[in-house]
């Protein structure tokens, strides 16, 4: 059973479990870094199941939207060490170093009936519901939101 990670988002028509052809509803989103699995060529498209869920996308786009090597594979092994070492470079003087990044800064909310924080990050906000025992996290797109990436927001 190859799974595979999403690089980036794509767009699919859902497939009837059971026959294997697209159930009529409107074509969505999957995002990136999704599992797909068992991807498998039927004309020009390719099947796979996502969260148990049967779809179809355009062979090539699924192609270019997929890493090329399955969820939990090996990396592939270094090259070996060439037969003579390169010469030594110059030595290069350091420059100027880049501030540490910001730690995020998590403000609780009103919640009811989950705890819930959030933190601002880049492009928007960062949302974490729940406790210990069982937490959700999400992105929340935000346009609005400007952060420079160098100081808390």
């Amino acid at each position: 059973m190859p799974k595979f990670e999403l690089k980036k988002s794509i767009e699919v028509t859902k497939l009837n479990q059971r026959t294997g052809i697209p159930t009529g509803e409107p074509p969505t989103t999957i995002r990136f870094g999704a599992i797909i699995e068992d991807p498998e060529l039927a004309w020009d498209f390719t099947k796979f199941t996502f969260q148990g869920q049967l779809y179809r996308c355009a062979s090539d786009v699924l192609e270019a939207a997929m890493e090329k090597r399955p969820v939990g594979a090996a990396a592939p092994a270094p090259a070996p060490p060439a037969a003579a070492a390169p010469a030594p470079a110059a030595p290069v003087e350091p420059g100027p170093s880049l501030p540490e990044p910001a730690g995020l800064q998590w403000e609780k909310l009103r919640s009811s009936p989950h705890p819930a924080e959030r933190a601002k990050v880049p492009g928007g906000w960062l949302v974490l519901i729940g406790d210990a025992g069982a937490m959700a996290l999400a992105f929340y797109p935000d346009p609005d939101h400007q952060w420079d990436g160098t100081s808390p927001p």
